[in-house]
């Protein structure tokens, strides 16, 4: 068979166009076969980190609620105690003991008005400190700054794994606090016997403090109660029968 110059030239034309058309589909092909791997990779990538984050909150973070809460708590207790050591009173203008003719105990007055005095006032002072601590600001009482940016504490993440040479290392998870409410508190007295023929007199200022434990995952509530001694006294003769003052506050 013959063929012309025209009839070569179509034949020649034919072919390139399918070897062109044959090269474009495999072209799409694999870009459509790169687009599913990554696809997959993407998915797989997904999943992978949320077995990940689902094993961490099943196994490590109850630990590490656990620890936040507890430095928190010390944080509070530290902060309150502080604080209040910086507040001036008088301890013997708190209370008045009576005696009798013989010597003897007959009564304990507290002064009402001082110790809810002291209460509020005290109460009032740690609120704002807490406040201070919790946004790492410089506390308005003792003029230092507590936890820089606020941070209480840090726990390496190999902490979390019991494993003793990770127990230092990895990633620091910071713990942070936030106030739920105002400081609560009372005035708590307390007389006893101590020794022989003498009384033990006793008052304390418990306080409340409701906070916010915040780690990067997950957050939890925490109640803290705090009991600060500002009068332990020791005076000789028996315990008297009186009621005790005794006052609370929400504020």
């Amino acid at each position: 068979m013959i063929y012309t110059g025209d009839s070569y030239t179509v034949i020649q034309e034919d072919v390139f166009a399918f070897a062109t058309d044959k090269m474009l589909m495999r072209k799409v092909k694999s870009r459509k076969y790169k687009k599913q791997k990554l696809i997959l990779l993407l998915v797989a990538i997904v999943l992978g980190f949320g077995c990940i984050i689902r094993s961490f909150n099943t196994y490590m973070e109850p630990q590490l609620q656990a620890i936040a809460k507890q430095h928190t708590g010390f944080a509070i207790n530290n902060i309150v105690k502080e604080v209040l050591a910086d507040i001036e009173y008088d301890t013997n203008a708190l209370f008045k003991i009576n005696r009798t003719t013989g010597g003897d105990i007959s009564s304990i007055e507290y002064d009402s008005y001082k110790l809810n005095q002291l209460l509020y006032s005290a109460l009032n002072t740690i609120d704002k400190s807490l406040l201070a601590a919790q946004d790492g600001k410089k506390d308005p009482t003792t003029k230092d700054v507590f936890y820089e940016d606020g941070v209480l504490y840090e726990v390496p993440a190999g902490y979390l794994s019991h494993i003793f040479f990770l127990y230092d290392k990895g990633p620091k998870i910071r713990v942070r606090m936030r106030m739920l409410n105002d400081v609560t508190g009372e005035i708590k007295t307390e007389s006893k016997p101590y020794g022989i023929n003498n009384t033990m007199i006793k008052i304390s200022l418990v306080v409340r403090v409701n906070a916010q434990v915040i780690t990067f995952l997950s957050t939890s509530e925490l109640e803290t109660r705090t009991e600060i001694p500002l009068v332990v006294q020791v005076v000789n003769g028996q315990v008297p029968d009186f009621t005790p003052y005794s006052s609370s506050s929400g504020k």
